[in-house]
């Protein structure tokens, strides 16, 4: 189970997708409580303000970098969409800034998706200075706390170079009559992740999905441990089958 280069989980059940790149060219749907920001035009983009109570969506092979240190905070109003940044069919880089899920409905920080016959695979690359967040769940509707990063159906990849990602907080007895779980660092959902480096507050999750880990790594009964190729510390619990 040790390795001086790599480890590769396969399963049956999950995957997760992503490259990153950002943009100044928008369209922008208002709703009553966030603002719905829409990257449509295939080129490429940097961020250049702040998104507080905003929904990001990267489609139709557009790119987006998420630089100068700029945070995209999703609505805590689950008609608004609980994810912070979703990167279908298209690219996002994120290079440095801050992404958090809804907070209060358990939405995911990223999600990177690939649509069946899309000319583009979606992608997502998370460098150091990125930190990323799963909303918590605080509401009687929300079920668990959001994943930091999912990545769903075949195609999607996610590459973790570096940052830090962190799940959503399950619901408690007292809001929600029974305690719910926590969400995942990474969940993955017929697609792929690749880890050479962050730091990861959470489980992993893979469901029909390949993860690849570079370093000198263990998986030994359900966790992952070890150091990664950047040097990071991994000591996280892994649900999926292995084959490493």
């Amino acid at each position: 189970k040790n390795s001086s280069v790599i480890m590769v989980l396969t399963s049956k059940r999950f995957i997760v997708g992503f490259i990153a790149l950002i943009g100044d060219i928008a369209i922008i749907s208002h709703s009553a409580k966030a603002d719905q920001v829409y990257f449509v035009d295939g080129g490429e983009h940097e961020t250049s303000q702040e998104y507080p109570e905003h929904n990001i969506f990267i489609l139709n092979g557009t790119t987006v970098s998420l630089v100068n240190g700029i945070s995209i905070v999703a609505p805590s109003d689950g008609k608004d969409g609980e994810e912070a940044v979703r990167v279908e069919d298209a690219f996002f880089h994120a290079k440095n800034g801050l992404i958090s899920g809804g907070l209060g409905v358990g939405g995911s920080g990223v999600t990177v998706t690939t649509n069946r016959n899309s000319e583009f695979q979606a992608k997502a690359t998370f460098e150091e200075g990125v930190t990323v967040h799963g909303g918590d769940a605080i509401r009687q509707t929300t079920t668990r706390g959001g994943d930091a990063v999912q990545v769903l159906h075949a195609g999607s990849e996610a590459v973790f170079k570096g940052g830090v990602f962190t799940p959503g907080a399950g619901c408690t007895v007292q809001v929600c009559g029974q305690p719910t779980s926590t969400g995942n660092s990474v969940q993955v959902l017929n697609g792929k992740a690749t880890v050479m480096g962050g730091k990861f507050n959470g489980n992993f999750f893979c469901d029909q999905c390949d993860i690849e880990i570079h370093g000198c790594v263990e998986l030994k009964n359900g966790k992952i441990t070890g150091n990664l190729l950047d040097g990071s510390r991994i000591d996280v619990v892994y649900d999926g089958s292995e084959n490493d």
